[in-house]
């Protein structure tokens, strides 16, 4: 999705902050992945634990992919309020579908069997690949054919050990992974979008309406059906974690709001994360701020401090025109989805090549040279993905 943004005093017509933002949770999330496990390293830089009642800099990142997914939706839906039709409907669900079947082959793949017709890392190898020709923006209609039959043979290929989270030896959705997580929030925040014609109060009352259905369902005082909460965590899926994504909506209405003024509008985004941070802490006696049940605290307190950090990037590079050191962050920005899968594409093609881990020395030693080593990757990382964009393999869905 393009972050165009019409302009309030006669600037710029791209919202180049989202795109850098968008950029530096990519490098954030790549570099931290690198670091998962990693021996001495300080505690700020690890996954707080599932019973932990608050959160480290690694768990800002989820909350991050949510809340820029949903500052995008306004600006690209927001032609279609009012005039809703069949196509695009089904442009949403086959967004959200992409999403959901990665995120559900990336959630399988640690119990790949050694059984397989295929070695793991030739199977995911050709599942990026499937992946980008499919996605691949302004690709030929005969790739994008080729990448929805290669991707329907890897799907059907798929073996696993069953475990106690996957009960089927074929792919299965006992979590949908943090891609399907993500189209499952992206589908409802966009109906909710097109339903409420964009209204800020309406949508403000959505917000509410999505914690609401997580406390409740979790204590069990709403009912959800059995078929359905089987299907998709309701309480924490299309409860809180798409509660997260539609805070993102709402910071864009305050960001494109007519007649304020630019300063005007930074005043309305603080005071938003504020009252997203401030709700977040007096919720939080009732289930902690807790990232592995997706607690509503979690969810409002991260939205808080993800929308003070956007604030600060929209200031320095479309209020003050501070723009030259963004654009180390632009191309993993406008190729999020590349960049995404750029370290395991990577890891899982020198597997098929048979190249020892000429660059994976200090990773699993920690300490100092281990965090320099996950560096040193994230930028690699980050330097194919603008080879990538130079080479014309920009990846929407």
């Amino acid at each position: 999705m393009t972050a165009n943004i019409a302009s309030g005093a006669g600037g710029s017509p791209r919202l180049l902050s989202l795109d850098a933002f968008r950029g530096c949770v990519i490098l954030t999330m790549i570099w931290v992945n690198y670091l998962a496990g990693m021996p001495a390293i300080p505690y700020w830089l690890e996954h707080a634990g599932p019973r932990a009642d608050g959160i480290t800099m690694p768990d800002l990142v989820f909350p991050g992919f949510l809340f820029i997914a949903g500052m995008a939706i306004p600006l690209a839906l927001r032609r279609s309020v009012g005039q809703v039709t069949p196509a695009l409907l089904a442009r949403l669900c086959w967004r959200a579908f992409s999403l959901m079947v990665a995120g559900v082959v990336l959630a399988n793949v640690y119990r790949y069997s050694a059984a397989a017709l295929l070695p793991r890392a030739c199977y995911m190898t050709l599942f990026y690949l499937a992946m980008l020709l499919l996605w691949r923006q302004g690709g030929a209609r005969w790739q994008a054919w080729l990448g929805a039959a290669l991707m329907l043979v890897l799907l059907l290929l798929f073996r696993g050990q069953p475990d106690a989270d996957f009960p089927s030896q074929y792919l299965t959705h006992g979590w949908w992974g943090i891609l399907g997580m993500i189209g499952w929030a992206y589908l409802v925040c966009s109906l909710l979008y097109l339903v409420t014609g964009g209204n800020g109060m309406a949508l403000t009352g959505a917000l509410a309406g999505l914690l609401v259905l997580y406390m409740g369902g979790t204590a069990g005082a709403v009912a959800i059906p059995a078929a359905l909460n089987q299907l998709v965590n309701v309480p924490q899926v299309l409860g809180s974690t798409a509660a997260n994504m539609l805070a993102g909506v709402l910071a864009t209405l305050l960001l494109t709001k007519a007649g304020a003024t630019p300063w005007q509008r930074v005043r309305a985004l603080v005071w938003l994360a504020l009252a997203l941070f401030a709700a977040g802490l007096l919720l939080r006696p009732y289930h902690g701020i807790n990232k592995i049940q997706a607690t509503e605290s979690y969810t409002l307190v991260c939205a808080g401090l993800i929308l003070a950090l956007f604030i600060v990037f929209h200031v320095l590079i479309d209020l003050w025109q501070w723009r030259r050191w963004r654009l180390f962050l632009l191309p993993a920005g406008s190729n999020a989805l590349f960049a995404y899968i750029a370290p395991d594409l990577w890891e899982q093609s020198m597997a098929v090549l048979h190249m020892p881990r000429w660059w994976w020395p200090y990773l699993e030693q920690g300490g100092a040279a281990g965090l320099l080593n996950a560096a040193v990757m994230t930028l690699a990382m980050m330097a194919c993905t603008a080879l990538a964009n130079r080479a014309g393999w920009r990846l929407k869905f």
